[in-house]
């Protein structure tokens, strides 16, 4: 994982050809994770859209997608969930050029999967991947299921106190 990571939670607009911009500090780590990368030119990512995903997508850097796949495929042969894993990581991926202004184009499918043709998009940094919503999803997806989690666990929790 890049140094900093993808961390905080942003909004962007999709238009309908698809056009968005990726937010400014996901650049910076899309940059540093792209070992083909040099100022002025594009950016290479990766998008992920398996069925194990829902409603949302998640974007990688290229240097963590490949640390990713190593493992997938150090997986034994034996193993019956490797070809299952090996389909939703590599199978439902894809190549994401942002250009240097940080924009990109995002592809039919993907809009679909999100279910939008043109509107708000929230992202959300988790450390080593961003995950895109609708952002009408992302209130149902994201932000009920953590208000009732930390609902029953008392004014001043600490989440943290539950990370090894």
């Amino acid at each position: 994982m890049e140094e900093d990571g993808f961390t905080g939670t942003f909004q962007s607009k999709v238009d309908r050809k698809g056009r968005m911009s990726i937010p400014a500090k996901f650049r910076r780590v899309i940059e540093e994770g792209d070992p083909a990368w040099s100022s002025g030119k594009p950016m290479q990512a990766k998008i992920l859209y398996g069925k194990h995903l829902g409603e949302s997508l998640q974007i990688l850097t290229v240097n963590e997608f490949r640390a990713k796949m190593a493992r997938i495929l150090a997986m034994p042969d034996s193993d019956p969930n490797k070809q299952y894993i090996k389909r939703l990581f590599l199978g439902y991926s894809d190549e994401l050029t942002i250009d240097k202004d940080g924009r990109v184009v995002l592809a039919q499918r993907y809009r679909e999967k999100l279910g939008i043709v043109e509107g708000e998009l929230s992202f959300m940094g988790l450390g080593d991947f961003i995950q895109v919503w609708k952002d009408e999803n992302f209130e149902e997806a994201v932000d009920a299921p953590m208000d009732d989690w930390l609902e029953g666990r008392g004014d001043h929790f600490d989440p943290m106190s539950l990370v090894g």
